[in-house]
């Protein structure tokens, strides 16, 4: 959810959308490439970062009023179901793009420890299932690893 200064609280999806298109490789060649690297996505991008070729995402969301919920034919808060985008737009709110590969690994990414629980002010937790279970569990895991 995001929540304003007032308390006034509408339900969000984020959307993060890739500037430069997306590919896929097919089975054969997913068990070729997986089986010669398993990190092959990984190298790729620290690559073409490396080469100068940044690569970019585009943030939008989508908002609707929690008053709104019971209107339509799906569960909002279902994670497995989209908002039609024709009755929620996407809206372009930001723009994330790599430009530095960690010097070390390690502390620069693996340690970062992204969490649900680490919230900044204006976004605050809905009562999506699976979101509450992880707001538990990545933390609970972060400190058994």
């Amino acid at each position: 959810k995001l929540i304003n200064r007032e308390g006034r609280e509408t339900f969000v999806k984020f959307h993060w959308k890739p500037t430069c298109g997306e590919e896929s490789l097919l089975d054969e060649d997913a068990v070729r490439v997986g089986g010669t690297n398993h990190a092959h996505a990984q190298a790729d991008l620290f690559e073409a970062i490396e080469e100068g070729n940044y690569p970019e995402w585009i943030l939008y969301i989508q908002t609707m009023e929690i008053a709104d919920q019971e209107k339509y034919d799906f569960d909002p808060l279902d994670v497995t179901k989209t908002w039609p985008e024709d009755v929620f737009p996407l809206t372009e709110v930001g723009r994330m793009v790599l430009n530095q590969n960690p010097e070390n690994f390690f502390a620069e990414n693996e340690q970062v420890g992204f969490c649900p629980s680490n919230i900044v002010p204006g976004i605050y937790y809905s009562d999506d299932k699976l979101l509450q279970t992880r707001i538990f569990s990545y933390s609970d895991t972060r400190r058994h690893r």
